[in-house]
């Protein structure tokens, strides 16, 4: 088994996450490698600490070495830190005002490394004593892309106007047209959440509203049919001039256009009460623009949440399959433990047999070297007798005699074999003992 090492798991996180872009953009999704230094733990760090961060480390050293007035020339340009080895790196910026505004609207790569870059170096002009002005403001004589937009009323909750939905008049001379369900099937495709119709005294005015979505995304797609009536050459400006009613072959010509207050006037006129559709006037900035930046940071945090939580959750992994390993580990240990305290006893069991083995052995030697002795002692008596008791041509002496040596030289075979065995069966132990001890130092 694989051990996981710990320590490689954040890079190899960023690594999953970047292996989707392509190569000219591996530098370009790597917003984490920034905070891998120093916020890792959530631990905070001073001003001067962020400075030395390895990004904006070169940068922030050439601004200390500058004066405020160094600083303002209007000749001095700079490149951004939080773009090098990426497309932004050879771009210039004529201020490091319009270069705070870059960092702070920066939307679409190493979005929290621009951010981070924008706060540190706010704060090093504030405390050098150098004006900051807010993201989207003109420099000098300068104006880009990032001016905040003019602002304006609009109709809320927003709205498109449709024109000539009439039909035909009934048996009463009353208009009759398109009804709810109809229209809202009809541009089922902007996702629009109400339907409703002008009434007049002759009936159906041919004056149809879509209501959308209290919301800049509601805005957005009310936008987004007006835009296509446009495209179509069917909006408001070919309604006003001489609009053509009908296709060839029949069918209506529908019209549609943003919603005013002129329009919701008209679209009122003849209605009382509740029956009225109600409406107000709101600031665009604040209903649509605000909304959609908020939206749009809310989106990147979300991005920078959910990279978190990929790291999160493979680090969580890799201490898993950690413990996972160590537990297989111990496990192992503990089983070869039990393994060698077995073998222990077993061992200290055989030695206790080998040990009383030994001692009966002893004894055995013991008691056998008495007999022997006895024994050689009575043959030796006898062999005095015979000596004294026959005389030296007496055939039944020399029987005697032959028969005390026969015996001494049985004894000796015996002996022989004795030993012999004894040697055979030191081998054989000894052999089985260290095939013995070879088995269980393997198994370790």
């Amino acid at each position: 088994m694989v051990v996981p090492q710990l320590a490689d798991v954040e890079e190899d996180v960023d690594t999953d996450v970047e292996a989707h872009n392509d190569n000219d953009e591996l530098y370009e999704s790597d917003d984490e490698l920034l905070f891998d230094e120093y916020d890792s733990f959530d631990n905070p760090i001073s001003h001067e600490e962020r400075k030395k961060n390895r990004w904006y480390a070169d940068f922030f050293g050439t601004l200390d070495s500058l004066t405020v007035n160094q600083i303002n020339e209007p000749t001095r340009q700079w490149h951004c830190p939080a773009c090098q080895n990426g497309p932004g790196a050879i771009d210039w910026y004529c201020s490091l005002q319009s270069l705070v505004a870059h960092a702070k609207t920066k939307g679409s790569k190493r979005v929290k490394i621009h951010r981070d870059l924008a706060e540190i170096l706010e704060e090093e002009l504030r405390i050098k004593g150098a004006a900051v002005n807010p993201a989207g403001k003109s420099y000098g004589q300068w104006k880009g892309l990032n001016e905040v937009v003019k602002d304006k009323e609009i109709v809320w909750p927003p709205m498109v106007i449709i024109r000539n939905t009439q039909l035909e008049q009934d048996e009463n001379e009353k208009w009759v047209g398109m009804g709810n369900p109809e229209l809202l099937d009809y541009f089922g495709s902007y996702e629009a959440v109400k339907a409703r119709h002008s009434y007049g005294p002759k009936g159906h005015m041919g004056m149809s509203v879509l209501i959308f979505d209290p919301s800049a995304v509601g805005y957005t797609e009310a936008e987004r049919l007006s835009k296509h009536f446009e495209n179509e050459g069917i909006d408001r400006a070919a309604w006003d001039h001489h609009p053509i009613l009908f296709y060839p072959g029949g069918k209506r010509k529908l019209y549609g256009y943003m919603a005013t207050k002129e329009d919701m006037d008209i679209f009122n006129k003849h209605s009382q009460g509740k029956s009225k559709l109600r409406f107000e006037l709101v600031s665009y900035q604040e209903k649509v623009v605000d909304q959609l930046e908020q939206m749009n940071e809310e989106n990147q945090q979300l991005h920078l949440y959910k990279t978190k939580e990929v790291k999160h959750q493979m680090y969580a992994k890799a201490i898993e399959e950690r413990i996972d390993w160590t537990s297989e580990r111990l496990r192992k240990r503990e089983v070869e433990d039990r393994i060698k305290e077995r073998i222990q006893q077993h061992c200290e069991q055989l030695e206790e047999a080998l040990d009383y083995q030994e001692q009966l052995i002893k004894e055995l030697m013991l008691s056998r070297n008495a007999k022997e002795g006895e024994f050689e002692k009575l043959q030796q008596e006898d062999r005095m007798r015979v000596e004294r008791s026959y005389s030296a041509v007496d055939p039944q002496r020399e029987e005697k005699l032959e028969e005390i040596k026969e015996f001494g030289e049985e004894r000796e075979k015996l002996k022989n074999m004795y030993m012999k065995k004894k040697i055979e069966l030191e081998k054989w132990f000894d052999a089985e003992l260290t095939q013995l001890m070879d088995k269980y130092t393997h198994k370790n």
